[in-house]
């Protein structure tokens, strides 16, 4: 009952107003339809910044030459992507790699959620970790020659709190060096995973979950874009030992190079001495540094020139922090530089869309190198170990005329030389 008189009510009210507003044909004629809303476009950011940083590791004897050598491809989480042998960073220098390129990161600055698609090439290499899940996961040619891509699509978060990943199997306390890159003020990325897409081709079936994901969720979250690879080139600046300390360094990068530094760490202890800068196809002869306590004037040097050449000052100090058990820690002599942006450019071509307000791209350098004095003590050391190893052969071939017991033979001399050496009670 209600009811019927509310709507009663209602009627009457539409009727009253009908008849007490002035009306025209025109207005008594059917309404015309809204217009439509019209089609809202994404407000493109007012600032979309991209900064990049990384290392490029090449090896030589006293004559600057470059040659392959070993890696350190065991030092990631494992929740990184990876291609497993034989197209892992060890299989790749023992296929025509030079160069390690080791942990470039890309980092956003953004006011606002943007999505972005970027894309890094490699034609004179082969990419062979990265994080998080790439769209376009590098592929291997038939022939197996270098050139290789990555591209992912990422959604920036800058309003958003995130927590990314870590290392399940890592012992309490340990901190990875990779995590020291997240210590900035870029924004939070995410990128969403396929179910079902393997994203690399391990060696290992435990590091793929039932959806042939990695790191453990179908939105992966992170502070940067990783990559890591080996490259066929050869080094863009090299050192050539002269022999009593002194070296000449050698600039074809095709541009300016910045930043030279050189260090010795031998025994825990460190030196350095800036060479400065040095033009494209330029040579200089330098000194190698005597060791000291120099290792927290060389981070601040470091730091000092990353952010000359674009990087914000916590980028600066993440990437020195991530590398200074490698770079102040290992034993050896080495020169440290700033690579030419041109030739980070044509090794490394990189597109992004949208494009970016403001776009900067830091590679250091990194050229280890023996010296005449070390590669005469190494030649000394061969030697010895080639006349042991002949002692030792014929030892065997002596011990072998024992005839079927000569194992046990040999474990019953053992015991008695062990009784003899032995200390008295």
């Amino acid at each position: 009952m209600r009811t019927f008189l509310l709507a009663t009510v209602a009627c009457a009210a539409v009727a009253a107003g009908h008849f007490l507003t002035n009306t025209t044909a025109a207005d008594r004629a059917a309404p015309a339809a809204p217009a439509p809303a019209p089609v809202q476009t994404p407000a493109a950011p007012t600032q979309l910044v991209a900064h990049e940083w990384g290392t490029f590791t090449s090896f030589s004897g006293s004559d600057g030459v470059p040659v392959a050598f070993t890696p350190n491809n065991t030092d990631l989480p494992a929740f990184v992507y990876f291609q497993g042998n034989p197209n892992s960073k060890a299989g790749r220098f023992n296929h025509g790699g030079l160069v390690s390129m080791e942990t470039p990161v890309v980092y956003f600055y953004t006011d606002r959620e943007t999505k972005v698609s970027l894309k890094v090439d490699f034609p004179k290499g082969w990419i062979t970790e990265w994080y998080p899940f790439a769209h376009a996961a590098p592929v291997m040619a038939k022939d197996d020659k270098p050139g290789q891509s990555i591209r992912w699509d990422v959604k920036l978060t800058p309003n958003e709190p995130a927590k990314f990943p870590r290392d399940r199997a890592e012992r309490k306390g340990d901190v990875n060096h990779y995590y020291h890159a997240r210590a900035t003020d870029a924004v939070p990325l995410q990128t969403e995973v396929a179910p079902r897409t393997p994203n690399a081709r391990g060696d290992d079936d435990d590091y793929y979950d039932d959806r042939g994901l990695r790191g453990g969720s179908v939105l992966q979250r992170e502070k940067f874009l990783f990559y890591r690879g080996v490259g066929t080139f050869p080094p863009p600046v090299t050192v050539r030992a002269l022999g009593g300390d002194k070296v000449r360094v050698v600039n074809s990068a095709g541009g300016k190079a910045t930043g030279l530094v050189l260090v010795t760490v031998r025994g825990g202890k460190l030196g350095f001495r800036p060479v400065g800068e040095l033009e494209s196809g330029a040579t200089s002869e330098a000194q190698i540094p005597p060791v000291g306590d120099q290792r927290a004037a060389l981070g601040e040097f470091l730091v000092k020139a990353l952010t000359a050449a674009g990087l914000y000052e916590k980028e600066a100090t993440a990437m020195v922090k991530t590398w200074d058990s490698a770079w102040f820690g290992e034993e050896g002599t080495r020169l440290l530089y700033l690579v030419p942006r041109g030739k980070t450019d044509e090794l490394l071509p990189l597109t992004m869309t949208p494009k970016p307000t403001e776009l900067v791209r830091v590679l250091v350098g990194r050229h280890d190198f023996l010296t005449p004095e070390q590669e005469a003590t190494a030649d000394k050391e061969i030697k010895r170990l080639r006349a042991a190893q002949i002692e030792m052969n014929a030892a065997y071939a002596e011990l072998q005329k024992l005839g079927r017991f000569s194992n046990q033979a040999q474990q019953l001399a053992t015991q008695r030389l062990e009784a003899k050496s032995a200390p008295q009670k």
